[in-house]
């Protein structure tokens, strides 16, 4: 797998690239220089710089493009920027083609441009306008011919608006009729039911004494399956098993949570946001398991999602 040649793509897609362990990819637009004689022409510049921000996009980048997971994706950038690091300290250097190289010099990374590169950012779309071509105007002259033919296509919308507006009266009577026998069967059963002989001894139904429930009691009750039906339906975890929450970011940011919230959830995985205060928000996962197993099943989760950070919400 090529490394080295997924970064330029990315970067040259999205004009930055983050690589743990060696810095952030930028590529800048430098504006047009006179030299005394000509005009050079802009041109593009890579610059690099300690810190960026870190994501899983140069990841998923890989993945999809290689048909594997993200996760092995990934540990092939772990890997990549490790041996890098150990080919600059030997003072080597890591190139990336077409793109440029990474040098180490007194003991800082910093990276050189290829003087031959070669981009062009995409175009901008741009709307066509059609000049009406001029015509001249032509002058007819009218004839028995023409009223003819105007008398045909004004007799043929005046059928048009007819057949329209008797399709429309029909549906008018018809919908009166309707409400007329609707009408008329509701009262013959009004009727039916009044002249019931008063001999006829009447039906005893049981029914719940509902008046001596205290209106409080009501209310409660109904807050509480309004809230039952707000909530998610969480399946029971498997016997012998314990559901336990884990989290996989931390921020003190409520808008940083939410993109991250918004990233994992179009990537697939099942995340919720838990607000603990004002400048505490994690991004919390359910799993079922063994609590003896809980060391396992966070270092996978710091595998795939945050080396650091990941802990057993409490």
């Amino acid at each position: 797998m090529d490394i080295a040649k997924y970064i330029g793509l990315f970067l040259l897609k999205n004009n930055f690239c983050y690589i743990h362990g060696l810095g952030n990819l930028e590529l800048k637009k430098k504006p047009a220089s006179y030299d005394g004689q000509s005009l050079q022409s802009p041109q593009y510049e890579v610059l690099l710089t300690p810190t960026g921000s870190i994501d899983d996009n140069l990841a998923n980048f890989i993945a999809t493009d290689e048909q594997i997971s993200i996760s092995k994706a990934a540990n092939a950038l772990r890997d990549f920027s490790i041996q890098s690091r150990t080919t600059l300290q030997e003072g080597k250097e890591v190139i990336i083609p077409a793109i440029g190289k990474f040098i180490e010099t007194n003991g800082r990374i910093q990276f050189i441009t290829d003087p031959n590169l070669q981009y062009a950012p995409p175009s901008i779309p741009a709307l066509k306008t059609v000049k009406r071509a001029e015509e001249e105007p032509k002058f007819k002259t009218t004839s028995d011919e023409d009223h003819n033919n105007g008398s045909q296509v004004n007799w043929g919308k005046i059928a048009l608006w007819v057949i329209i507006l008797g399709a429309v009266v029909t549906g008018i009577i018809l919908g009166i009729r309707y409400l007329n026998d609707r009408n008329a069967a509701t009262q013959q059963e009004t009727t039916t039911v009044t002249d019931t002989p008063a001999t006829q001894a009447p039906v005893m139904v049981t029914q719940p004494d509902t008046t001596a429930v205290r209106p409080d009691s009501t209310t409660a009750a109904t807050d509480t399956a309004a809230h039952a039906a707000t909530q998610p339906v969480q399946a029971a975890p498997p016997a012998g098993t314990t559901q336990y929450k884990v989290v996989l970011n931390t921020y003190d940011n409520g808008v940083k949570a939410q993109k991250r919230l918004k990233q994992l959830t179009g990537f697939g995985h099942k995340v919720e946001l838990v607000s603990k205060d004002s400048t505490h928000y994690y991004i919390v996962t359910a799993v079922n398991g063994s609590m003896a197993d809980t060391a396992h099943v966070l270092d996978s989760l710091r595998k795939n999602f945050n080396p650091k950070g990941v802990s057993i919400y409490r």
